[in-house]
């Protein structure tokens, strides 16, 4: 699923609901702060999603959830849950991400962190949930440290009082085996990136580094927000970054 795709069951669980304001929190939340995710995270074509001010109400989007005609028409549907359905670290709410646009008709759509995420599927951990994290880790999408520390401010039901230990065990097992020296680290200290923006955020813009490799840099970070399409060259010094427009790249981009 797209982002546009995101958009418009937003758009439409807005009309069946007279709603302004949905949680997602199943896989394509990561379109909330990455818009163009690696693909390998966007195969779902379901949205876990339910009302932030109506949520009993929430059944209603089975109008637009599996085997309904709007999955017959898109060929991607909405499947109304509720806040229980993911195990969530401590305080995620004050963490989610707005997914909003023109063409969400003024609905937001209030996604998990990448990290609650990643740790919400590291303790359901069936396998697609660990091969969705495995792609996590290779795109240097979320931080060990930050994951192993909200992993640990799980809440353990009566019935599993292991649960938080055993997402840690986990989390440092499924490090293990992926291969880091394959991801792009940001080095905020002196680090030096040229390629084309593929996309911007409030938070995140998402650089192609060529070979198949993405960066992500922390909006916050660049000391001016770059252009969609438009090839950069970004330098950093202690922990901010200088954009700077790469001409001979784009020089070339302009004569093809």
């Amino acid at each position: 699923m797209k982002r546009d795709e995101i958009e418009h069951t937003l758009r439409a669980a807005g009309d069946i609901l007279d709603e302004t304001k949905f949680i997602i929190v199943g896989s394509q939340s990561i379109l909330g702060k990455f818009p163009d995710a690696p693909d390998e995270l966007l195969m779902s074509a379901e949205v876990d999603m339910y009302s932030k001010n109506k949520p009993l109400l929430s059944e209603k989007l089975n109008a637009i959830g599996v085997g309904s005609q709007f999955e017959k028409t898109y060929g991607y549907y909405v499947d109304p849950v509720d806040e229980g359905t993911a195990i969530l670290p401590k305080g995620w709410k004050s963490r989610l991400v707005n997914l909003k646009s023109p063409a969400t008709n003024g609905v937001t759509g209030l996604c998990l962190d990448p990290h609650d995420l990643f740790v919400s599927k590291m303790a359901a951990s069936r396998e697609k949930d660990i091969e969705y994290c495995k792609v996590m880790i290779e795109h240097n999408l979320i931080g060990k440290e930050r994951v192993l520390d909200l992993a640990a401010t799980i809440k353990n039901p009566i019935d599993d009082p292991e649960l938080s230990n055993r997402t840690i065990r986990k989390i440092e097992t499924i490090y293990q085996g992926v291969d880091l020296s394959k991801t792009v680290h940001v080095n905020t200290e002196n680090g030096f990136y040229t390629g084309k923006i593929i996309s911007v955020t409030d938070t995140v813009v998402q650089q192609d580094a060529g070979r198949g490799k993405m960066i992500f840099h922390e909006a916050s970070k660049l000391d001016q927000q770059p252009i969609i399409g438009r090839s950069y060259e970004i330098r950093y010094n202690h922990g901010i970054a200088t954009v700077n427009r790469n001409e001979k790249e784009n020089k070339k981009d302009h004569t093809l």
